[in-house]
């Protein structure tokens, strides 16, 4: 995979996670009722497109790329959701068409894996805009070859989005140093924006990715009526010195909770329009 296609797919990817993590509580984890994805049908999709800007040390762009990327309900079952993320990216006016990439991704918002211990829910509490909101806490821990990954999880089964706030840690096996940390966390709710047209009341969450390469700071909108949640977002990346070296937007293109029938429209098929669920859907 060519470096601009792995990174497009790591920034849609982080896109997803901002908002893939409601859900209702169980004694052991967190259900699929509230997950972004797990209240649609399989079939179910939406488009984005992502605008990355390259810039030099003077601050100025020396390099844009445009992705729409599709990304697809393949499967719902007890272990998770399966998606299909199509990514097509206009580079210096040519356009490439990535290989189809197919993730499995648990209703904590995990990447599905056999290392992934998950301990049971305990009360805590978080404020958002000064509201203090009652909620539960809840610890997985995962090893992977290189490293190993601490998450813990503030959901709320009453208020949307549900995930109040992640934060995660990857250190190394024997736990000595940092490799990675990311926090996300809920920072406004029902803040008025514009999709596709319409007035709606969403939650913005901002997400901080630092590594020994830098940081990237992420600013989404989620609205849970969209599959997968995120209806927009602004990135940046600064390196490890923190100087600006590369910018992005995400934007809602389409959505539709119905599968597609009819070829046509981009990538080879025809969009069916998309609609609303009810308010039903919110409830804990």
């Amino acid at each position: 995979m060519r470096p601009w296609t792995f990174r497009i797919f790591a920034l849609l990817a982080l896109a997803s996670c901002l908002a893939s993590f409601g859900g209702a509580a169980q004694e052991n984890g967190i259900s699929a009722k509230l997950h972004p994805w797990g209240l649609f049908n399989p079939g179910a999709w939406k488009t984005v497109r992502v605008v990355t800007e390259t810039l030099n040390e003077q601050g100025q762009a020396v390099s844009t790329s445009t992705t729409d990327t599709k990304t697809v309900l393949v499967d719902l079952d007890n272990d998770g959701v399966t998606l299909e993320i199509q990514a097509c990216i206009e580079v210096a006016g040519k356009r490439f068409r990535a290989e189809p990439q197919i993730v499995k991704q648990g209703f904590h918002g995990e990447l599905v894996g056999p290392n992934l211990q998950v301990k049971g829910p305990t009360d805590a509490e978080l404020t958002v805009e000064g509201q203090k909101i009652p909620c539960k806490l809840q610890q997985l821990d995962s090893v992977v070859s290189n490293g190993k990954t601490v998450t813990k999880i503030y959901y709320s089964t009453t208020v949307a989005p549900y995930i109040l706030k992640r934060e995660s840690v990857t250190t190394d096996l024997e736990g000595k140093e940092d490799l990675s940390k990311t926090t996300v966390e809920v920072t406004a709710l029902n803040m008025p924006v514009e999709v596709l047209g319409e007035m709606k009341n969403v939650s913005q969450l901002k997400t901080v990715h630092s590594s020994a390469s830098g940081t990237v700071t992420t600013w989404a909108d989620v609205l849970p009526e969209v599959p997968g949640g995120v209806v927009g977002n602004s990135s940046k990346e600064t390196d490890k010195t923190g100087r600006l070296v590369r910018r992005s937007t995400l934007k809602l293109i389409d959505y539709s909770e119905d599968a597609e029938k009819d070829r046509g429209g981009m990538f080879g098929r025809k969009h069916p329009r998309h609609r609303a669920k009810s308010a039903s859907r919110y409830e804990p």
